[in-house]
């Protein structure tokens, strides 16, 4: 049987902000983020991504340092905070045990081979009375007439594997201390149907990159179908939309 591979944002590497708020969203969860950290600390971020969310917290004076297994990502995280991210798998990161004073993961745990894995080491990292601060990739929509639709999409594709109910489960078994559960600022943004039909037509998500011909006639054009018969497709809905935020602490 075939080992599970964490999954590589290359592919998406020149379009990832663009399709995901970029350094404006990457504010807003360092908003988030900062308060619950002592100023200054030393934060590791495993899955740094492009730097979106590192260099706004490097700004606002923590000492960040990144590692990400895709290398495509990493030259623009590099342009952003130069040597202070490295090419890793991060189920096994480069940093010493009791080494850092805080980690952070933004939309990671989903697509790591072995979340457990990650956690595992995020705890061993982390000093006496470290902070982990995780932040899932699913967001929790306001109700509109779009949510249903892509809430039944999301589950067919097997999203929602980094759930706050198992985070918290993984940080348990880690030995990490569950001290806050709550999301981020929510993120506002016009969307109409027909919008969210080309975003799933170009295969913007990580889950749709795979899929068989098979699989995507019998879960993903359902649901485009559904998208376009809403009303007014092409008209743009004000969409609301938070993620979970979970605070973790080592002993």
């Amino acid at each position: 049987m075939n080992e599970p591979r964490s999954i590589t944002f290359d592919r998406i590497a020149d379009r990832y902000d663009e399709t995901r708020g970029g350094l404006l969203r990457g504010g807003d969860f360092a908003n988030a983020i900062a308060p619950r950290l002592s100023p200054g600390s030393r934060i590791v971020e495993p899955g740094v991504g492009t730097g979106a969310v590192a260099l706004p917290l490097t700004e606002r004076g923590f000492d960040v340092v990144g590692f990400d297994l895709a290398p495509a990502m990493l030259a623009r995280a590099h342009h952003r905070l130069g040597h202070r991210v490295g090419l890793t798998d991060v189920q096994r990161l480069p940093v010493k045990t009791a080494g850092a004073d805080a980690a952070v993961t933004v939309w990671v745990l989903h697509v790591v081979a072995s979340p457990e894995k990650l956690v595992g080491e995020i705890a061993r990292i982390l000093r006496p009375g470290g902070t982990w601060c995780a932040i899932s990739a699913d967001a929790v929509h306001e109700p509109d007439d779009i949510v249903p639709v892509k809430h039944e999409l999301d589950i067919a594709l097997g999203r929602f594997r980094d759930a706050p109910e198992r985070v918290a489960r993984w940080a348990a078994g880690a030995g990490l201390t569950l001290v806050e559960d709550t999301s981020t600022t929510p993120w506002v943004h016009e969307q109409s149907p027909e919008d969210l039909v080309r975003d799933i037509e170009s295969r913007v998500w990580s889950g749709c990159w795979d899929l068989t011909d098979e699989r995507w006639e019998a879960i993903v054009v359902p649901a485009i179908d559904a998208l376009l018969a809403l009303p007014e497709p092409a008209r743009k809905r004000r969409r609301i939309a938070a993620h979970p935020l979970q605070v973790f602490e080592q002993a």
